[in-house]
């Protein structure tokens, strides 16, 4: 391989500044994301007010995804709307810790949402116009590993937040602990805004096209609007992976075999011990839990989400993307079914399955947004962008209500069993999904062979 080989060959170092800067963010965003569902139930709500918040928030996202790439094509200045994103979401998120019901949630998460939904797609944007098309699989997914770094960090940062409040402060009130927890999150936030501001370099010009900022699809073949409607059509059994937290901590409390098993180890158990109650004792030790299972969750996607990116360069988009998918439909299915295990064995599945679940992630988050980029020219990306991401963000909000409704109807008719109506139905419409994605979309290497 010659010298000009080996520079396409390499991530370029916009990618890894951005890398760090979601790296960062996502530390900010995890310290907060998995103690969620404990912290709503702590609150007095339950599963009906977690899909809403959910799905509103991942909702908002999706509309300023579109509206921020069609004006990043039409300005040419992807860094300016990337800045104020990130900006929003780092000072809002920790405002989590200062709300006094569950419903006020809906606010910081909606406003989180609107910083991810304006910086999104004129990042990855910026990404695609600083990588060779041989290696955009890579840069994807190099930028997907830095990010599920951050969410690896995010809830180890909270844990320990959480025992230096506990034990340094002597908070024993586990909404208090959980709500200083929240307000550290700004930390992080603030250290990628400032890296983004001062490293992040792009040539405006280069990406600037004429034209009004009104929304045309008509640069976009039938090919790419396919792909659009079976992402949507996925996204409807995607639910928030705040469910499956939710589904954890269900199965936790349930079992009781965490709290056995803390109460085997000395150290812990003192710590524990401090607490009171039983019941006391028993939700602090679900809420530290909750952070461990998302770490061990995220390191996998961390590790794998580069090299999967990079395979999708050789092997092809699709078939990558279809991995992925069939991984998802095996989790969704096998969660439906946790509750036939005894109690003890729901603890080692749930660890088992997350592992498994980190797969769908590394295969699909970075292959997804490099098929994109392959199928649309240059100036048409950050619109290209936003579009994938406002599909998704379109089935966010009824797939985590219709989840959340499936969930508590179910459950209030046969306790125990929402969960299972709830993940079947997620995972039969991933399958279809495969079928469609293989049979009606195809890449660019295929529509050149055609052609030819």
């Amino acid at each position: 391989m010659g010298t000009e080989g080996k520079i396409k060959s390499k991530i370029p170092f916009v990618v890894i500044i951005l890398g760090l800067v979601s790296l960062l963010t996502d530390s900010a965003t995890e310290m907060i994301y998995p103690l969620i569902p404990a912290f709503i139930t702590a609150l007095g709500a339950g599963a009906i007010i977690l899909g809403i918040i959910e799905g509103l928030a991942e909702t908002t996202a999706a509309l300023l995804k579109l509206v921020s790439g069609i004006i990043s094509d039409r300005l040419g200045k992807r860094k300016l709307l990337v800045v104020i994103g990130y900006s929003i979401s780092s000072f809002i998120r920790p405002l989590t810790g200062l709300v006094a019901s569950a419903w006020q949630i809906v606010f910081i998460r909606m406003f989180d949402r609107v910083g991810k939904g304006i910086r999104t797609a004129p990042r990855d944007a910026l990404i695609a116009s600083a990588t060779d098309e041989k290696v955009r699989g890579r840069s994807y997914g190099f930028e997907r590993a830095m990010d599920n770094t951050g969410a690896v960090i995010g809830p180890l940062l909270a844990i320990i937040a959480l025992l230096v409040i506990i034990t340094g402060f002597g908070i024993k009130d586990s909404l208090i602990a959980l709500r200083w927890t929240f307000l550290f999150a700004i930390i992080p936030g603030i250290l990628s805004v400032l890296i983004l501001v001062l490293y992040v370099r792009e040539n405006a010009q280069g990406n600037k096209r004429n034209g009004s900022f009104i929304l045309s699809f008509r640069h976009f073949d039938s090919n790419f609007k396919r792909y659009l409607i079976i992402v949507l059509l996925f996204t409807l059994g995607n639910s928030s992976d705040a469910f499956l937290l939710f589904r954890v901590e269900e199965s936790i409390k349930n079992s009781g075999a965490v709290v056995n098993l803390v109460k085997e180890i000395t150290f812990l158990n003192n710590i524990i011990s401090k607490f009171g109650s039983v019941n006391a004792q028993a939700q602090i030790i679900n809420i530290l839990f909750l952070p461990l299972v998302w770490a061990f969750f995220n390191i996998i996607k961390a590790v794998l989400s580069t090299p999967f990116g990079a395979l999708s360069d050789k092997t092809g988009r699709k078939i990558i993307i279809n991995i992925g998918w069939g991984i998802y439909v095996f989790v969704y299915a096998s969660f439906a079914l946790l509750v036939f295990l005894p109690a003890g064995l729901q603890i080692i599945a749930t660890f088992v399955l997350f592992g498994v679940y980190a797969l769908f992630y590394a295969f699909t988050e970075g292959t997804e947004k490099a098929l994109v980029a392959d199928m649309v020219k240059e100036e048409y990306r950050g619109t290209a962008f936003g579009l994938f991401n406002f599909s998704i963000g379109l089935g966010a909000l009824p797939a985590s209500v219709i989840f959340g409704l499936l969930y508590s109807f179910f459950d209030s008719r046969y306790p125990g069993y929402g969960g299972s109506v709830a993940f079947g139905f997620g995972a039969m419409l991933a399958l279809i999904s495969m079928i469609l994605l293989s049979t009606m979309v195809k890449e660019p290497s295929e529509l050149r062979g055609r052609a030819t």
